[in-house]
């Protein structure tokens, strides 16, 4: 790369072409307006813009051997970070945007975004690993801080990214959701407590088999249970009393061989909640309040339990950094309104 400037009375349509504009070009009448943006590869079609702006010298950069613009920086890098679930816009003013392709979680390979930015002129910046994220959520951004970058330093970015994608949003299962309800809710609540079931299992991707309201039973919530383990790959519990050993669902769940891994989160709200596995089917169980529209740790728990992974108690235990789940953590949660009524 090779800087000059050019004398204003000197300039002809000649030496600007192929020269990286330095500078902003705006217009002497009114410097609000911009005749031409830094960073612009110069060309014959510029040169009535350059004369207007009535400059006396012009800065401009010389490509030479090994030398990258930044636009085709930014797209080979972005190229080599973005992996599945990761869609490319751009470049816009010489940075490329990340966005999410599908409702998911947003991961991120901390150490490695690190080292790439490590490498000078390289600037990659993105959301908190582990966010949940909407389609068409942008996720990251990618440029390069010069307007033109040595190959070689674009080559080493591309090696420390090249083992496996930095970045990558994690798609939900589509999966089939049981609930088993021991609460004695009124048909009006009955209503909006399977609305708002629904509308929060629809923004993962999948479907109700079924709503199951039963009463105060070993035996009748054992056979319910049973049941939806044929038809169900996760299912919802609400009413069950976790800090109660003698509770029906909890002896029901023992009866049936389920394995509990976790009694309790340490979040609030929703810090009653537990989860066990039964014949590898996830039962998680939880408050009825939480499964209406208030943000609590079913928030939190579903989007990992929809990607299929399977959860235990160190899952839960991590849930304590970040844990008071005021307003103030509403990025954590899905978009489908849970967090609009967080307490402020």
């Amino acid at each position: 790369m090779k800087a000059e400037a050019l004398i204003g009375t000197r300039l002809s349509a000649d030496q600007i072409k192929g020269a990286v504009l330095a500078e902003t070009l705006l217009s002497p009448d009114d410097h609000r307006h911009i005749l031409v943006p830094k960073g612009r590869v110069l060309g014959e079609q510029d040169w009535p813009l350059v004369t207007a702006a009535r400059v006396r010298e012009l800065h401009v950069l010389r490509l030479e051997p090994g030398d990258i613009h930044e636009d085709e920086a930014a797209r080979r890098l972005a190229r080599v970070v973005a992996g599945p679930g990761i869609d490319l816009h751009g470049p816009v003013e010489s940075q490329m945007r990340l966005v999410a392709a599908l409702n998911g979680i947003f991961e991120v390979d901390v150490s490695r975004l690190l080292a790439l930015n490590s490498i000078p002129d390289i600037s990659v910046f993105t959301l908190f690993d582990g966010q949940l994220v909407a389609q068409g959520k942008t996720v990251a951004g990618v440029k390069v801080t010069p307007f033109v970058v040595a190959e070689q330093r674009l080559a080493e970015a591309e090696r420390v990214a090249a083992a496996a994608p930095i970045l990558r949003v994690l798609a939900f299962r589509p999966m089939r959701v049981g609930v088993l309800v021991r609460e004695r809710l009124e048909l009006a609540a009955r209503e909006k407590f399977q609305a708002s079931i629904e509308a929060k299992v629809a923004w993962f991707g999948s479907h109700l088999v079924g709503i199951h309201y039963v009463a105060d039973s070993v035996d009748v919530v054992a056979a319910a249970l049973t049941e939806l383990v044929a038809t169900a790959d996760l299912i919802l519990t609400a009413g069950a009393n976790a800090t109660d050993p003698l509770d029906p669902t909890l002896l029901a769940l023992g009866r049936l061989g389920a394995h509990m891994e976790k009694q309790g989160a340490p979040a609030h709200p929703g810090s009653a909640v537990w989860l066990a596995y039964l014949e590898d089917r996830p039962v998680f169980g939880v408050a009825a309040c939480g499964m209406f529209s208030r943000a609590t740790v079913l928030d939190l728990i579903l989007p990992r339990l929809f990607t299929g992974a399977r959860l235990g108690a160190a899952d839960f235990n991590g849930l304590g950094h970040g844990g008071l789940l005021s307003r103030d953590m509403s990025f954590r949660f899905p978009s489908y309104g849970a967090f609009d009524t967080l307490d402020p």
